[in-house]
């Protein structure tokens, strides 16, 4: 048993290089059975294909990332429901996302596998992973935004407004992780980029 997971461990240690060095597509699993000093059959034992091995890599940071998200959405949607009128200002929701630099903690302890989804995936049933994202952030902006407009009079959520802070938010993180690799100047870049994006995300709520 030892052996096997050591022999699996290996194989991860491989294809995750090959994988970040040339992509899903061009990864080759001649190369990485090479580089982990194993035959082909040996990874064959533990996978059933290139994009099993490439899940075995990536999807459990994913899966916790999306948890964190969906956390953060339900939160923010709960926060809504406050009586306190402050829920309605930027300035209270700029106070309160604290959570956002255990985020980006997450992001980096884990940065070369979300870089690889974000450079490497194309190919894979993980290549439209930053839509996935995407679809998931603009649901619980809607639900929170949804909430506020119906606590202001003669006001609702602009589509166009909504679909586009989904989209800078997003790109927010993406740009993060591809031109800022120290963590702690990411968590500061970070913090910053959020103010902004708070005080215009109110922004998608418009009067009738």
């Amino acid at each position: 048993m030892g052996d096997e997971l050591e022999t699996r461990e290996k194989l991860l240690e491989s294809a995750m290089s090959e994988f970040s060095e040339n992509g899903y597509m061009k990864a080759s699993l001649r190369k990485i059975c090479a580089d982990a000093g194993v035959t082909t059959g040996a990874l064959y034992f533990f996978f059933k294909n290139k994009n099993d091995l490439f899940k075995a890599i990536v999807d459990e940071p994913l899966k916790e990332l999306c948890r964190l998200l969906t956390e953060h959405y339900m939160q923010d949607a709960q926060d809504m429901d406050s009586d306190d009128p402050a829920v309605l200002s930027a300035e209270y929701h700029i106070d309160t996302h604290t959570d956002l630099d255990k985020l980006v903690d997450y992001m980096y302890l884990h940065y070369d596998v979300f870089m690889l989804l974000l450079t490497g995936a194309q190919g894979s049933e993980y290549e439209n992973t930053v839509d996935m994202i995407v679809d998931m952030t603009e649901k619980g902006f809607r639900i929170s935004a949804e909430k506020a407009a119906a606590r202001m009079p003669n006001c609702h959520v602009d589509e166009y407004m909504l679909h586009w802070i989904t989209h800078i938010s997003v790109d927010a993180y993406t740009h993060l992780l591809t031109h800022e690799r120290d963590v702690e100047k990411a968590k500061l870049h970070m913090r910053r980029v959020m103010e902004f994006l708070i005080k215009i995300w109110f922004t998608m709520i418009v009067e009738d």
